[in-house]
């Protein structure tokens, strides 16, 4: 039987299932995608995980029992240059080697998540939350503000310089994203095969599915991949 809560909850699903598809094409081959639609990424990822309330909160209150693991590499600085010959870096960003196998060892809360490391800036470490709030809300993924923190100081100085150049820092939102649809995965499984309804409105049908709902339309663009 499919649980039956408010329509703000059954939105909020269909939300977390398009945003995490949206996530999922934009990390996929990152080093093919423009800047511009790498930072598209950003404020998926701030909706999903960094909002005041964020979405992954919202629908797994109604969910508890969903699992949702974050397998994540977490950065350290490479080992070479132990005799201290290596200059200074400004900034350092973690790339591809980001992203968890499945026999990872898993960071089971959002918390541990957020604020993972993900690189290094001016000598001190930096978190999955720095960047996604950088890019979504000082260089324009949401809107184009001034930096507020010291890491957005830093990384709003590199960005300029990187334009035209290079998409290799920002590329760290897809491999962040990719960590994120992997530990949301089940989450939309649990939703696609039993999503909330509204018993005044939508029915099971003899294939499975509920006439009216949503998901309707999701298993009939599956079945025309197939």
């Amino acid at each position: 039987m499919a649980p039956k809560l408010g329509p703000e909850a059954m939105l909020a699903e269909w939300l977390l299932v398009e945003t995490v598809a949206d996530v999922r094409r934009r990390s996929e081959d990152p080093g093919a995608r423009s800047r511009y639609e790498l930072l598209g990424t950003a404020p998926l990822l701030r909706k999903l995980l960094i909002d005041g309330r964020p979405l992954l909160n919202t629908v797994r209150a109604a969910r508890p029992e969903v699992r949702t693991e974050f397998r994540i590499r977490q950065w350290s600085a490479p080992e070479d240059g132990q005799h201290g010959e290596d200059p200074p870096y400004f900034l350092r960003l973690g790339g591809r080697e980001l992203v968890g196998a499945p026999e990872d060892p898993a960071l089971p809360k959002l918390k541990h998540f957020i604020g993972a490391r993900v690189g290094m800036i001016r000598g001190r470490p930096l978190t999955v939350l720095e960047v996604v709030k950088y890019y979504a809300n000082v260089e324009g993924g949401v809107h184009f503000g001034m930096p507020e923190e010291d890491a957005q100081h830093a990384l709003s100085q590199m960005a300029p310089m990187l334009l035209g150049r290079s998409s290799g820092h920002i590329e760290i939102l897809a491999h962040l994203g990719a960590i994120v649809v992997d530990a949301l995965t089940p989450l939309c499984e649990s939703i696609l095969a039993s999503p909330l309804i509204d018993t005044r409105m939508h029915q099971l049908n003899d294939r499975g599915f509920f006439d009216g709902h949503w998901t309707a339309d999701h298993y009939a663009k599956a079945g025309q991949r197939r």
